[in-house]
């Protein structure tokens, strides 16, 4: 009953935080897009009619993958980065829940505005560029929560060296580009990138959508248990870190 109450207190949250800074949320939508249209049309421009239909569509479905990575990647770390500026961290702590629970459920939460997100990018991507598609949501959304669980893992590592070292911004600022070249690495039959976080998730995404590829039922199954490992290390790792800190008596700090 408590998780429950947690879940409805959170997703209350993140509503009035959206309804309270609602520019934010429009100029980030809005830039993203302007971002996006750059690449296009600046792609489309220099490869002329070396640039094939695929390509294009290739792009604009990895663009916005790459959007609801980022998104995933920098939560707990920004949500860590937050509390402790606005000194409401060690608050956090006297739940009895549990830290590593509030955070997760903040995650998820989070994740679900990210489908809405992720949606109204890749709806005016396609009107504005003519490139449409016959994308199946549910099935891009149960893809994206399953390789972005991934990527929840490694933002709680983030979040752990956030709890000593508070200022993380660069490393999420790194990862987050990072992750659009490991999109362009083959995955699939089974290569040692497959093993990366995210990355074959969206790779299968990718090639459905595009070119139609239906994997078997197997592949579903590798990608779900690697997203729950690197999401269990994830949280280890955190705990661990959460204890360094409070050892160091850093948990109050900024």
């Amino acid at each position: 009953m408590r998780f429950v109450t947690l879940i409805a207190a959170e997703a209350k949250m993140l509503y009035w935080s959206l309804r309270r800074y609602m520019f934010n949320t429009v100029a980030m939508l809005v830039v993203m897009f302007l971002i996006f249209m750059g690449m296009f049309w600046g792609i489309k421009s220099i490869g002329g009619s070396g640039v094939t239909g695929d390509s294009l569509d290739s792009m604009l479905v990895g663009y916005v993958l790459w959007v609801s990575a980022m998104l995933a990647l920098q939560n707990t770390g920004s949500e860590i980065t937050s509390e402790s500026q606005r000194g409401t961290l060690e608050q956090l702590y006297l739940s009895p829940m549990g830290a590593e629970k509030i955070f997760f459920v903040k995650a998820v939460i989070n994740m679900a505005f990210n489908f809405i997100f992720i949606t109204a990018m890749l709806y005016l991507s396609m009107a504005a560029t003519g490139r449409w598609m016959n994308v199946n949501l549910p099935y891009l959304y149960v893809m994206v929560l399953l390789s972005t669980l991934s990527l929840v893992g490694i933002s709680f590592m983030i979040g752990g060296i956030g709890l000593i070292h508070k200022r993380i911004a660069s490393v999420n600022g790194i990862l987050s580009f990072g992750l659009i070249g490991l999109m362009l690495l083959p995955t699939y039959p089974v290569t040692p990138y497959a093993f990366l976080p995210f990355v074959a998730g969206a790779a299968a995404v990718r090639n459905s959508i595009v070119r139609g590829h239906v994997y078997p039922v197997w592949w579903y199954l590798f990608i779900t248990g690697n997203s729950l490992i690197y999401l269990i290390i994830g949280l280890f790792v955190f705990k661990r870190m959460e204890i360094k800190a409070r050892r160091l008596n850093k948990m109050g700090q900024y």
